[in-house]
């Protein structure tokens, strides 16, 4: 199951509406809609906030088991991250610590 269809299912099943959920998310109705349906993804924000209001966890909404400790969930935002994101940082890292090897060798001249 989708994403986009178990946020579905848990907001039907605690009888929610979409333009609850919408206006929660600063979003027209439609906009979630779309969502929804799985036209548009869902992004990160969005999902964390929607676990929120639908009281599940982040695991549960991507179709894991649900997790003891809401603290927990934060880990959860991990897979969420963008690949390319991570390269830039990683490739953001690797910039730093060639600066860094440079002023240190500045300082010993």
């Amino acid at each position: 199951m989708h994403i986009h269809e178990k946020i579905k299912m848990i907001r039907e099943g605690q009888k929610l509406s979409q333009v609850y959920l919408a206006n929660e998310l600063n979003l027209d109705q439609s906009q979630y809609s779309r969502r929804e349906k799985g036209e548009i993804p869902f992004v990160p924000n969005e999902i964390v906030k929607i676990s929120k209001l639908l009281k599940t966890s982040i695991s549960n909404l991507f179709g894991e088991e649900n997790i003891s400790n809401e603290n927990d969930a934060r880990v959860d935002i991990g897979i969420l991250i963008d690949e390319k994101l991570i390269e830039q940082y990683e490739l953001r890292i690797k910039e730093k610590e060639e600066v860094i090897a440079l002023l240190k060798s500045q300082i010993k001249s």
